[in-house]
């Protein structure tokens, strides 16, 4: 009996596996991000390029033609506070070979960076995305 059981339990388990969807992958996107200047936005820059680093995105050491390219061009405002901490707001650009495709505006607290770099990825993706 328990031989009888055991090949209905393999057709199952390949019948599930036969029959479930393929994951659709995401096509790879290719960035480059201009790090910010070393001294206090260190915590901010490195949370962005972690953030550029995950699957679809690919982060790349430098600029090529065809990767989307993001630059913060103005300066990041920091602003300390007694109850909230330190908050950083910015813009970030987007541009492919020279072509501007765009800004937005980021805006976090130090001890939730995951607000800015949440936002920027959806962005980039999205930037992405109206090639």
């Amino acid at each position: 009996m328990t031989f009888a059981i055991v090949p209905r339990i393999a057709l199952l388990a390949a019948a599930v596996c036969v029959g479930a969807p393929a994951r659709a992958q995401e096509p790879v996107i290719n960035v480059y991000f201009e790090p910010l200047p070393a001294g206090e936005l260190t915590p901010l820059n490195k949370a962005i390029q972690a953030a550029l680093s995950q699957p679809p995105l690919q982060l790349a050491a430098k600029p090529f033609a065809g990767a989307l390219v993001v630059t913060v061009p103005d300066r990041v405002d920091v602003s300390h506070k007694k109850v909230s901490g330190t908050a950083y707001s910015f813009t970030v650009a987007f541009s492919r070979d020279g072509s501007s495709l765009g800004q937005s505006q980021q805006s976090c607290t130090a001890d939730k960076l995951s607000d800015c770099t949440d936002q920027l990825v959806l962005d980039v993706k999205s930037v992405a995305a109206a090639k």
